[in-house]
This record gives structure tokens, sequence and C-alpha cells, in this order.
């Protein structure tokens, strides 16, 4: 039995709606104010919401708003309902505010059964679609990560004959095995890339409240060797906290590790790294004085195993596809801006931490100890 929740305050039109969809075989659940709905959703996280556009605490146009921001409920299919604001322009608003539909009342109750199978059958082609996706990220991720050992093998090996046999072996020896260890060394790059692409849907990640700053600095910490080989200045604003996971840092860890690496020949990387509050959302910035990049590819370099430089700049063209990734799983969007000699700034917005989220997670985060 799927599970649908019902938001209505008026008690009557929420008993009728309930009753129509369990005669359909629906198990359904009831909400009367908007603070409940976002409770009940958060714990259940329900397929398919109907809610009211009217509730006594708060608008339905809020409440969607609140769920969409959700990770648990981001998912869910939502239609609003109402019988009063029946307008051109109310049903704009809650379907640019996050529903997938808006209904007027009344409603026939074979029309509001059926309309429920059409997205539940949306919603399970969707399921269907995203286990075959998972299915072909776990069989990249167990490939790549069964080929690290052997080909590890190789490059040791190979080093191994390069340093005995060297005073015994012709140059044209010696160059073959360090074409070998090369390729190999190349090859392994992009393995480790593509584990590490994979390893975020294979391995899941709990979303929950996380400290950017704190992202921002073990980021730092890994990259340390490459900050001081290149003698790389970055710097950054206060940055806040956003829903995310611990793998987030990847994030700011890609994007200055690229800075770094497609820096201008003698001039030294200054990088900076901010975030202001836009219309409900974090927009972040990853500001360089690069190389930059020629406007036509600036949605070229976000797709996975596509480099706009050869072997002289190594690389796996994995890290950009890995950003969006992350990003994307968290309901949020990245892009780059830039011209060639004049550096790039790449940023990536996400959905700000609401006040029911942070305490519910603090909630969570107490009780757990």
């Amino acid at each position: 039995m799927e599970s649908i929740l019902n938001v209505d305050d008026y008690a009557p039109g929420r008993y009728a709606r309930t009753h129509v969809l369990q005669q359909a075989g629906f198990n359904v659940q009831e909400a009367s104010t908007g603070r409940e709905a976002l409770e009940l959703a958060s714990a259940c996280s329900p397929p398919v919401v109907l809610l009211d556009v009217n509730l006594p605490d708060m608008s339905g146009f809020e409440v969607c708003r609140l769920l969409r921001k959700d990770p648990r409920t981001v998912s869910s299919t939502i239609v609003h309902i109402s019988a009063s604001n029946t307008q051109a322009h109310h049903q704009v608003a809650g379907l640019d505010g996050g529903a997938d539909s808006y209904l007027v009342e009344p409603i026939e109750p074979s029309v509001l059964v059926a309309t429920v199978k059409a997205f539940l059958r949306a919603r399970a082609a969707e399921d269907a679609l995203r286990r075959s996706n998972e299915e072909l990220e776990q069989f990249s991720y167990r490939v790549a990560h069964d080929l690290t050992e052997p080909l590890r093998t190789i490059v040791s090996h190979t080093q191994l004959l390069e340093a005995v046999l060297s005073a015994q072996t012709d140059q044209r020896v010696a160059e073959s095995m360090h074409f070998v260890v090369d390729a190999a060394k190349r090859m392994s790059l992009f393995i480790d890339g593509l584990l590490g692409y994979s390893r975020l849907s294979h391995e899941g990640s709990h979303p929950a409240v996380v400290d950017c700053d704190a992202m921002l600095a073990v980021a730092l910490a890994d990259l340390d060797s490459a900050i001081q080989e290149s003698g790389a200045v970055v710097t950054h604003d206060p940055l806040p906290k956003i829903v995310g996971f611990a793998g987030f840092a990847q994030v700011f860890q890609n994007l200055i590790g690229n800075a770094i690496k497609y820096a201008r020949e003698g001039v030294r990387p200054e990088i900076h790294v901010s975030a202001r509050s836009e219309n409900d959302a974090w927009v972040f910035s990853v500001r360089d004085n690069g190389i930059g990049i020629e406007p036509k590819y600036k949605d070229y370099v976000f797709q996975a195993f596509h480099r706009l430089h050869g072997r002289e700049i190594p690389g796996s063209g994995i890290g950009l596809a890995t950003c969006r990734k992350i990003v994307e799983s968290l309901g949020g969007s990245i892009w780059v801006e830039s011209q060639p000699g004049a550096g790039s700034t790449f940023y990536f917005r996400l959905p700000e931490v609401s006040e029911l989220r942070v305490a519910r997670s603090a909630v969570d985060s107490s009780g757990s100890r």
C-alpha cells in the first residue's frame, strides 16, 4: 500500500478525501497544520503529499518550499489543492514554488484517484531508472576498485626491473620501460578519479548540517603539498552551514586543486572562496587568476572524462564531474564564468538550511550521544 499524506485544516474535506483514497487501497496519513505536515513528512517520506494551500499556521506554499529543502522529502510528489485560491497566478505560484501539480476543488473522486495513480506510475519509472543508474555506478566502482591493485603491481615491478637492469639494457629497452611506467601512472590517476566518482553513489551518505568553514579546512589540509609547491595563496570569507555530508569537502578540494593546476605560467595562484545569501539559497564562488576557460567550453568541462588539455597537465577529467554530482545530489547547481587568460570563477548554489532542519538536526545529534 502506497502512503499518501493528506494535509487540510478543513476536517470534513480532509475526511472525505482520506475516505476516497483508502477505498482505492492507499494508506493515508492526515495533518491539519503546516507544522504537523512537515513533521509527518520528515518521519515517513510519503511518495505523494496532497497539500491544501490555506493552512492555519503557514501557507501551503511555504510548506511546499520547506519540503523541497529537506533531503528526506525533496523527491516527494506534492499536489496543491484549493477551493479558494483558484486563479491562474495562484496556480503559477504553487508550481513555481516546487509543487508538481495544482488541483482546484471540487475534485471528482475518480479524478483524484487517477491523478494519484498517475504520479505513482511516474515515480515508479523514476525509481527503476535510478536503480539502473545505481547498478551501473556500482559496476564502475567494482571495476575501478579491482583494477587498482594489479595496476600498482605493474608499476612497482616495472620500476624494479628498470632499476635492476638499468646498467645492462640499451637505451631502447630503458625508454620502453619508462613508457610502461608513465602509461600505468596515467591509468592509475584515471582509475583513482573514477573510483572517487563512483564511490559517491556506492557508499552513500546521510545528509546532515555541516559547517563549510570546516569542510574548507579539510580540503586545504589535503592540498597542503600542492599549495606549498605552487606558492598559492588561498583566502576565504566566513562560510555558512548547509545540508550536506562529510564528502562535501571534495567540492572545495577539486575546485581549489584545479585552480592551482591551471595557473598561468610564472604567476602565483591566488584563490578566493566566498558565499552569499540569495533567494533562500547560498551561492558559493571559488575565484582564481589562472589560465581561464573559453566560454564555449563552460558546460563541457563538467562532463566526466572530458578534458581541455593533453598530457602536459595531469588529470583524469573526473574532478569537475564529481563536483557537479555532489552539488546536484544536494539539490543545487554548479556553473563557471571565465575568460581565457583572465581566470575563472566557479559558482555553486545550494539550498539554505531552514530553521526547522537545523532544529531537528540538533535534536537528532543530542539524542544519539
